[in-house]
């Protein structure tokens, strides 16, 4: 009778880990990619309007700066996606790791469209601001971020509707949406 109870309660085990697996979706291969992205469809989304420019254009400096009119952003206590048009390096969409020092700022993870997200890159030069009302973020220049007023979009969104806004993260660069 024991081993029964033994094999019962092994089996229990065993079935309650492949049901809290399947809560996970398979996004990508790219395992940190794919956790973001899971971790993403539990966050809150907003959709951000351009408000204004600020920053200081060096005056030697020629610069074809056409801000973003409209973003979507996905914010997680750790991570924040952003998904967009175009920024400097081509992208329709990147993700902001969080500071650990100061509330509400966040730095420019590592790409990737080719590779994997790698966890321990961060470029500091290229910050993010969020307060749930306002977002302040440089996605051009260093020296020049876009204002930008966000409103969350609460119970607009099926679980559908989610899913496709993150399949954005699968294609980073614009390029790779051409196929």
């Amino acid at each position: 009778m024991g081993k029964i109870k033994h094999q019962l309660i092994f089996l229990s085990l065993i079935t309650s880990l492949l049901i809290g697996c399947s809560n996970e979706n398979q996004y990508t291969k790219k395992e940190n990619l794919n956790a973001i992205l899971n971790q993403f469809e539990k966050g809150e989304y907003y959709s951000c309007n351009f408000l204004n420019t600020i920053g200081v254009k060096e005056p030697n400096k020629v610069f074809n700066y056409s801000p973003n009119k409209n973003l979507t952003l996905i914010f997680t206590d750790k991570k924040i996606g952003l998904i967009y048009k175009n920024d400097y390096w081509n992208n329709g969409n990147t993700i902001f790791v969080k500071n650990k020092k100061e509330d509400n700022l966040y730095f420019l993870g590592s790409f990737y469209s080719k590779n994997d997200f790698d966890k321990k890159t961060i470029n500091k030069d290229y910050k993010l601001k969020f307060d749930k009302k306002n977002l302040l973020v440089n996605l051009y220049d260093k020296n020049l971020s876009s204002l930008y007023n966000c409103t969350q979009v609460k119970n607009i969104l099926s679980e559908a509707m989610k899913k496709k806004l993150l399949e954005n993260f699968l294609f980073q660069n614009n390029n790779d949406r051409n196929l």
